[in-house]
């Protein structure tokens, strides 16, 4: 058997070969594999037969990574029971190894198996590409000016039919990573793989899901600055691609698959459905704003969904890679310590999961679904109120009525005092919730706004301004005339207004005198966003005005 020879770098279209060689793979696959099916082959000028035909070629074989899973009783990557994996849906490609012409491409099945037939040069090798086209998901590395990253085997004399496994190692030799990291690029894009599969396979009609980008590199760290250095600052969604750290014995998340799917459900969330989170520091625990209670606790849940049965989100850091942490998401939390409640992001997590999972839990005897859950997701997304827990549970329970005690049930678990828990979902509003979670400014959720009045906002300083105590929502029901909304306040706090989450308008300036004005539709229901940024754990108020 042959294992791999390379990683190294292209481009993507055109093939460019990069003059960054990264190095000897290690690990040889001593199994057999099995033959593909759904080979594709095109010929290509290469080594004659007789009477000048050229000869035919058959060339098939599996290729796989070795996938380093965590220890959640250590917490840390355990590097003793390192498992093979199938390169899945990988595009592979058949080269001459004298001339490094492609001669045909495939893709490798579920089992990672690949097969040629050909005619051409007898002397070939594979290029396997960390990169998929259904869907369309690659791995490149953000220090090396965005190539992809490549596999490239050993050379195949393919006289006769032949055999090429490959292998993507570690890389790790026993205390370190010594050798080239090839598994991780293809870790990264199998996680990815197998959440778009889930959706792919188990929604109807599929969704419809764009093109992907992962940056994934070994210089990849908790750094903020220059991304092409590989100062990232963490695993995220900038909006357009995802970063994934990968910096040895400082934090590296290629085999952290909960991480990897997290952020994944960032791109999934804004790009197929609406995310309104205000973003920001955040931790289990911590009383949130609740777009960003629901976009961080959704993102959770919906990695322990894709993983199912593996619930437990965990995450690897530190030297050796020995250090980390790991959270069951399937672990129900209503203790008043962690401050449940519909601006928690630990007890969004628990009822999202909860609300998918089957009935295996005495107040828990729902379950819909991946397919349920993403069409509330769907429905969710054209609400004209915030996206939070409140829109999303009101979808569900439109979606299908009949199963609304069981979610009522679900959330009602998570009461835990007067203030922390969540009151029966009535709609996307909130309307009749009573937790204040230690902020009677909180409610009512939304508070209504009437042209010609003016308000009082009572808000709670903290040295996030994503805090529930400092944001408090009115709706505004627009009556076909321009609407100005002014505020007055001795500390800095910011105006916004949206419609259905998108940005109307918005004063930002760094005072506590703001204004803005906007053309409002009649009928239209536009949510005013009052934002504070005192960093102070003192009460404090601004004065709103709505006027024409």
């Amino acid at each position: 058997m042959i294992s791999a020879r390379f990683l190294v770098l292209r481009r993507t279209f055109p093939l460019l070969l990069s003059a960054l060689a990264l190095g000897l793979v290690a690990g040889c696959d001593d199994d057999n594999g099995s033959s593909s099916t759904n080979g594709s082959s095109s010929s290509s000028s290469g080594s004659g037969g007789a009477g000048g035909q050229e000869a035919s070629f058959r060339l098939s074989g599996s290729l796989s990574y070795e996938y380093v899973p965590f220890d959640v009783d250590v917490e840390k990557l355990d590097y003793a029971k390192i498992e093979k994996r199938p390169i899945r849906g990988a595009s592979v490609r058949l080269i001459d190894a004298d001339t490094d012409a492609e001669i045909a491409k495939t893709t490798s099945d579920d089992e990672g198996a690949y097969s040629f037939d050909y005619t051409g040069a007898a002397k070939v090798k594979l290029w396997v590409y960390a990169q998929t086209e259904a869907p369309s998901l690659i791995v490149e590395d953000n220090t090396s000016g965005d190539e992809v990253y490549v596999m490239e085997s050993k050379t195949a004399d393919s006289a006769e039919d032949a055999k090429l496994d490959v292998l993507a190692a570690t890389g790790w030799d026993g205390t370190a990573y010594t050798l080239t990291r090839a598994a991780a690029p293809f870790a990264v894009l199998d996680t990815a793989y197998t959440a778009a599969r889930r959706f792919l396979d188990e929604v109807s009609p599929p969704p419809e899901l764009p093109p992907l980008k992962f940056n994934w590199s070994i210089d990849n760290r908790p750094e903020e600055g220059d991304k092409a250095l590989g100062q990232v600052g963490t695993s995220h969604f900038d909006g357009e691609e995802l970063y994934i750290l990968g910096k040895e014995d400082v934090d590296t998340d290629e085999f952290d698959s909960h991480i990897i799917v997290h952020e994944w459900g960032h791109w999934f969330d804004q790009t197929l459905g609406r995310a309104d989170t205000i973003g920001g520091t955040h931790a289990n625990g911590d009383i949130e704003d609740p777009r960003l209670a629901w976009s961080e606790g959704f993102c959770t849940a919906l990695s322990a969904i894709i993983l199912d049965p593996d619930t437990t989100y965990t995450d690897s850091s530190g030297p050796g890679q020995a250090s980390g942490f790991a959270n069951d998401v399937e672990v129900n939390d209503n203790s008043a310590e962690s401050s449940p409640g519909w601006f928690s992001e630990t007890t969004v997590q628990g009822v999202v999961y909860d609300l998918y999972d089957g009935s295996n839990e005495p107040f828990d005897q729902v379950g819909v679904g991946i397919k349920g859950i993403y069409e509330a997701h769907q429905t969710q997304k054209n609400k004209a109120a915030f996206t939070t827990l409140f829109s999303f549970v009101a979808s569900l329970k439109e979606n299908d009525p009949q199963a609304a005690p069981g979610i009522d049930a679900v959330t009602s678990f998570y009461n835990a005092s007067a203030d922390f828990g969540i009151d029966p979902i009535e709609d996307e509003w909130g309307t009749n919730e009573t937790h204040s979670g230690g902020f009677p400014g909180s409610l009512p959720v939304y508070k209504q706004g009437v042209v010609g009045n003016g308000y009082t906002v009572d808000l709670t300083g903290d040295g996030e301004s994503n805090r529930l105590s400092q944001n408090v929502y009115y709706q505004i029901e627009g009556d076909g005339m321009p609407i100005t909304v002014t505020s007055t306040s001795s500390s800095n706090v910011d105006l916004a207004v949206y419609n259905a989450g998108v940005l109307v308008t918005s004063d930002e300036n760094p005072s506590g005198e703001e204004s803005l004005t906007f053309n409002s539709e009649a009928g239209t229901i536009y949510v005013l966003s009052v934002r504070g940024y005192n960093t102070m754990p003192v009460s404090y108020s601004a004065d709103i005005t709505i006027s024409h």
